[in-house]
């Protein structure tokens, strides 16, 4: 019998090989996102930043947007943890949009364009007409109060009581006082406390490209203050906040602290899940609705699973209720619609990396021939 066993390995050495040029590249891969993201928030700030796809509207002469036909117009970046809590909400609305998305790789969000939209150089930003509405919070009570009747369900319930009112209101501040991108930094800084796999896009030597930019970040906020006079104060604050969190984070005992925090919150989400018995089986956090505290629950269980921490927080029976609330979320349409799939990522890694990939390919296709090659060779000689 013929044994490829030599020629396989080849072919998956190559793989491999292909697989980490692609990771290291270059420091501006799409998975940069959240590093840019979290260099625009406090720790208890609200907004993030990102990259420009196609336009979706068109640039005026005062530096405003003009619409293309669609009422709302969302710039956003699709892995920024604060854009997918508005595009979760604009789904449950059923609500059309024109999408924008904004380039964290190459810091568009500073360009003087976007600058003009929102001077903090942070995403999400809706655009209706000509009001523009920043930070996702702001942006989700917009939808609320401005589209909620027929086909466009409300995120805070009106007709169920003032009682169930008060708790959405209260889950959804209670969950919000945890930063998405402070943990995920936290936990680039200090893996060690990573009990679980990290998930895409957390993968590989993509932690170490963060890490760096996470360093770097405060020095390149000022270098945009200086590229843009009109928006210097605000982006020099920007630096010296990021340099305040930056030095927090850096201690393991403040991130610690953080950590239980977010255990303090989830323990009071697993009390409320386990009071939903009988007829309360089906419910969501707060009633049988989905509401805007679930929107905000739902978007920090997908990125603590994404950075390895969904072991520490609820799996193997620690959080049983939240665990089975995860992956009851999961099959919902608006999270489909939301959250990118495996075959996305690796979709816009191709496109971005088209040329490379294109002579990588060529160079294994070549490697896997010449391989062969001697394989047969050494089968026809014995």
């Amino acid at each position: 019998m013929w044994n490829f066993s030599l020629f396989r390995g080849s072919v998956k050495q190559v793989s491999q090989t292909l697989s980490l040029i692609l990771l290291l590249r270059k420091s501006q891969l799409p998975w940069l996102f959240i590093v840019n993201q979290a260099n625009c928030h406090q720790f208890s700030s609200e907004s993030d930043s990102g990259q420009a796809g196609k336009q979706a509207v068109n640039m005026v002469d005062d530096g405003t947007k003009q619409n293309n036909g669609n009422d709302l117009v969302l710039y956003y970046n699709q892995y920024s943890f604060y854009s997918q809590k508005v595009v979760m909400a604009l789904h449950e609305k059923n609500l059309p949009f024109e999408s924008h998305l904004i380039d964290l790789t190459s810091n568009e969000q500073y360009k003087p364009w976007f600058l003009q939209i929102n001077p903090k150089g942070e995403v999400p930003v809706l655009q209706d007409s000509g009001k523009i509405i920043p930070d996702s919070s702001r942006i989700i009570d917009y939808l609320d109060d401005n589209f909620s009747n027929g086909n466009t369900p409300r995120l805070i319930p009106m007709d169920q009581g003032v009682q169930i009112k008060q708790k959405v209101v209260h889950f959804r501040n209670l969950i919000e006082t945890l930063n998405g991108n402070v943990l995920t930094v936290g936990t680039l800084l200090h893996p060690e406390v990573v009990t679980g796999s990290r998930k895409i896009p957390f993968i590989g030597p993509v932690c170490k490209q963060l890490v760096n930019a996470e360093n770097n970040s405060a020095e390149n906020l000022r270098k945009y203050a200086e590229l843009n006079p009109e928006s210097k104060t605000i982006l020099l604050e920007k630096a010296m906040n990021q340099e305040k969190k930056h030095e927090r984070l850096l201690d393991k005992e403040e991130f610690l602290k953080i950590l239980q925090e977010t255990d303090n919150v989830l323990d009071e989400v697993e009390k409320e899940l386990t009071q939903h018995t009988e007829e309360k089986k089906n419910w969501w956090l707060c009633t049988d609705k989905f509401t805007v505290a679930d929107i905000s629950l739902t978007i920090l269980l997908v990125r603590l699973n994404q950075i390895g921490m969904g072991e520490r927080f609820w799996a193997n029976g620690k959080r049983p209720h939240l665990e089975e609330y995860f992956t009851r979320v999961q099959e919902r349409e608006s999270y489909q619609q939301t959250i990118p799939t495996t075959y996305m990522f690796i979709k816009t890694v191709f496109i971005s990396q088209a040329p490379l990939i294109l002579g990588v390919g060529i160079a294994a296709l070549v490697a896997v021939i010449v391989g062969g090659y001697f394989v047969v060779k050494k089968i026809i000689h014995k």
